[in-house]
């Protein structure tokens, strides 16, 4: 698999779940969200996250590069940036901005990515390990 291919898959990913957004804010008149964090709560839990999620990478990144584990597949964790990020996002909209039923956008963005998930296990990365 190629760099060019696994950029297509992504941009798939990706243009499918902003289409699932927009259908979504179309269906249940949600707003659209104007900036990035709710709250300053969001903010840190966002940073607190991202700064977490960058610490493993590079744990288990080095880890590989020892020899202390066998597998080290960057494109999973790749793709579960955006299902965490999405939770995070998910939980601070029900908390903090429940009204504004954003959290349903967040449901759907992770029901999107979990699936692809599936979808590139459960295909060998659409046939790359096979």
């Amino acid at each position: 698999m190629h760099f060019i291919d696994i950029l297509l898959i992504f941009a798939a990913l990706f243009i499918a779940a902003f289409i699932v957004e927009l259908i979504l804010t179309k269906i249940f008149n949600i707003e659209v969200r104007t900036q990035r964090y709710i709250n300053n709560t969001h903010k840190k839990r966002y940073r607190q996250f991202l700064i977490t999620y960058l610490v493993i990478l590079f744990i288990l990144f080095g880890l590989y590069i020892l020899g202390l584990i066998i597998v080290f597949i960057p494109i999973t964790l790749i793709v579960l940036y955006p299902v965490c990020s999405s939770i995070v996002d998910m939980v601070m909209e029900w908390k903090h901005a429940r009204e504004s039923r954003r959290f349903i956008i967040s449901i759907s963005n992770i029901a999107v990515y979990v699936s692809f998930i599936v979808l590139l296990f459960t295909t060998d990365f659409f046939g790359y390990y096979s």
